[in-house]
């Protein structure tokens, strides 16, 4: 039987063992009918893999104790942000949260362009993010992720312009762009770049002013093709390109 990978907080690990939330505990034992003795693979979203046994499994309290650490290796070379106008239709982000997080997505940034939906706030945002967590999480033991990808909200257009500065490959994805697409961009790239900072807007693009002001701040505008991609897609598409472009796996 294939150890059950779980993604756990560093401080539920000590030298010895782990210790499971209660969520955790209840999915063990009700959901995939985990038992005393079932190899696991335990990971701290940092990048750390320990492989170990359940020792102790109850709807509220499952235990493991560590039996050794593993150095697998399943995450891409150059780290990849997708900066993801929040769509008009829900879901369409729970893809690309999840699809990118198979992908090797190393962080996703959601924010609220001109003609995106408003972001919630307060207690309603802390519920939604909790969710897009849970999303990421669960993509990431399914596909075998090593490190878990962050997910940062922002509804400030200037916070998302700070980050350009921040990575060695900043692409705008355009659809009023004609000339170079993305293919052309990264052929002129002598190495593989450290980090990427892919931007995709809403279903309707992106606004003059920001593509404006993304053009200021030295973001390279480009194509993703000559047909007009759904936003979720579009977001895929681009770091499947990356990847095969950098050969990064």
């Amino acid at each position: 039987m294939e150890p059950i990978r779980f993604f756990v907080s560093p401080d539920q690990i000590t030298s010895n063992d782990v210790t499971f939330t209660a969520s955790d505990s209840h999915h063990l034992k009700v959901v995939l009918k985990a038992a005393p003795g079932q190899a696991v693979i335990v990971l701290d979203g940092t990048g750390n893999v320990y492989s170990g046994r359940l020792v102790t499994v109850t709807k509220s309290l499952s235990t493991a104790e560590i039996t050794g650490k593993l150095h697998d290796q399943t995450e891409l070379t150059t780290r990849i942000t997708v900066a993801q106008a929040l769509p008009k239709i829900g879901d369409r982000l729970d893809q690309v949260l999840q699809h990118g997080t198979e992908l090797g997505v190393h962080k996703f940034i959601v924010f609220q362009s001109d003609r995106s939906l408003e972001l919630l706030r307060g207690e309603r945002r802390d519920k939604k993010l909790l969710r897009w967590q849970e999303i990421v999480r669960t993509a990431a033991e399914q596909s075998q992720r090593i490190l878990m990808p962050g997910i940062e909200v922002t509804d400030s257009y200037s916070e998302l312009l700070d980050e350009f500065e921040r990575h060695d490959l900043v692409i705008f994805a355009d659809v009023s762009e004609k000339q170079e697409t993305l293919r052309s961009l990264c052929s002129r790239q002598r190495v593989a770049p450290r980090s990427v900072l892919i931007c995709i807007g809403p279903e309707s693009g992106f606004s003059p002013t920001e593509t404006g002001l993304a053009k200021a701040a030295n973001a390279n505008s480009v194509s993703l093709g000559p047909r007009v991609l759904r936003t979720e897609t579009a977001a895929l598409y681009a770091v499947a390109q990356l990847i095969w472009a950098f050969s990064l796996e």
